[in-house]
Parts: structure tokens; sequence; C-alpha cells
């Protein structure tokens, strides 16, 4: 008896829908890289019994003090590094433009204060007074 021996054909997957997930996958990877990238300046905030959040903390303008590995302090607004001459002539300038300019101090708990009474005093000579200060609340 003869048997008729199949002939083998070559099955093709079909990576169309395989392609797509990696795709999206490669898409989401980047954009989530660059999202990290672009986070607030890592600084570790004091911690105090009665921090809170303030209701209109969203409409200030950031200025951030961060320690640096010599010992001193780097200022940023806006996540922009700047000088604290600098800070305090955009300081000046932006309460030339709005009058209720208010500000969001976030300083590291390892900077000195002389540092942070450096952007006081500039905010004090652009007229600004309205101040809050980033803390952690203490988990008591």
């Amino acid at each position: 008896m003869k048997f008729k021996i199949p002939v083998e054909v070559d099955e093709e997957i079909n990576i169309t829908s395989l392609i797509d997930i990696v795709f999206l996958l490669l898409i989401f990877f980047m954009v989530t890289s660059h999202l990290v990238s672009l986070e607030r300046v890592p600084v570790l905030l004091p911690v105090a019994d009665k921090a809170k959040v303030p209701e209109e903390a969203r409409d200030r303008q950031i200025i951030t003090v961060a320690a640096e590995a010599d010992g001193g302090a780097g200022y940023y607004m806006n996540l922009q590094k700047i000088d604290i001459k600098e800070l305090s002539a955009e300081i000046t300038r932006q309460q030339a433009q709005n009058e209720n300019v208010k500000i969001y101090l976030r300083a590291d708990r390892q900077v000195r204060h002389k540092y942070i009474k450096a952007v006081m005093e500039a905010c004090a000579e652009a007229g600004i007074s309205d101040i809050i200060f980033g803390a952690f609340e203490s988990g008591k």
C-alpha cells in the first residue's frame, strides 16, 4: 500500500501584532525616560510637624535651593538653573509685570540658611511677601 507523504508547507507566523506591541512599548519607554529627566530638581525637603499643602499652591513661581557637593547651593527657578543675581532680576521683572506674584520656595534640608535668606532678600527687594516653604509632614 502506498502512502502519500504530505508535503511540508512552511506556515508563516503573522507577527504584525507583535511588531505593533513592541513599537508601542518602545514609544512608552522613550516618553517615560524623557519625562523622568524633566522631573523637579531633587531636594530632600525638611520635616515639619504642622506642614500642609496650601490651597493656592499651583499658581506660584517655584524657586528651588538645592545642596551642591561643595557645600554651596544651586538656585533654580521653574527648573532652570540660575545665579542669585539673575534670580533677583527675574523676580523683580515678574513683580513689575504682575503685582500678585507668589513664591513657592523648596529648599534642601542640607542647605545653609544664608542661601535661603538670599532668596528671601531678593523677594523682599522686589516687593514680594507671599512666600511658602516646601516641607514634609512628620509622621507622628
